[in-house]
């Protein structure tokens, strides 16, 4: 009919679908609900395109005149270290020793921080992911019986089969 292209099939009461046919139903169910999540994030993503370019404008004109604040407070501080010790050599060398120092606490800490971080831990997003490959296993399992089991189809159509063809 030609208002009932988008309309599903309907399955009857009494029917029970073939192992291929779950399996190619989880599959689609797979694929749209992908399709689905791919198009919000690129919908997301453009959104937020125009305001991520002003931020990294923002942040690289910040880094740019961070780093010109730090070296004039790199001068001035060798300016002042040399004034106290007497000599220019001393003021500049002070002055390495600081940053080194500096330097060596900044690694300290960012390797015990670093130390912690489990890099392959993400328990929010695996119990997600469990959830969704659970629904995906159940909705390929098919129909199970009253005591749990799968109900096997094959096995019931050639039980048919058979008691047909003997009477």
């Amino acid at each position: 009919m030609p208002g009932m292209a988008g309309m599903e099939e309907r399955e009857e009461p009494g029917s029970r679908r073939r192992f291929s046919q779950r399996v190619a139903a989880a599959r689609e169910k797979a694929a749209a609900l992908a399709a689905t999540r791919a198009a919000i994030f690129r919908e997301e993503l453009a959104d937020k395109g125009a305001y991520a370019a002003k931020a990294v404008a923002g942040f690289a004109a910040a880094a740019f005149f961070g780093s010109l604040t730090l070296l004039l407070a790199t001068a001035l501080l060798a300016t002042l270290l040399s004034r106290l010790f007497g000599s220019a050599i001393a003021g500049v060398a002070a002055t390495l020793v600081l940053y080194l120092a500096i330097a060596a606490a900044g690694a300290i800490l960012g390797w015990r921080a670093l130390g912690r971080v489990q890099p392959l831990n993400f328990p929010a997003t695996g119990a997600e992911l469990a959830r969704d490959f659970d629904a995906l296993a159940t909705a390929a399992a098919g129909p199970q019986d009253s005591e749990g089991d799968f109900e096997d189809d094959e096995n019931d159509d050639l039980e048919e089969r058979f008691r047909e063809g003997s009477e």
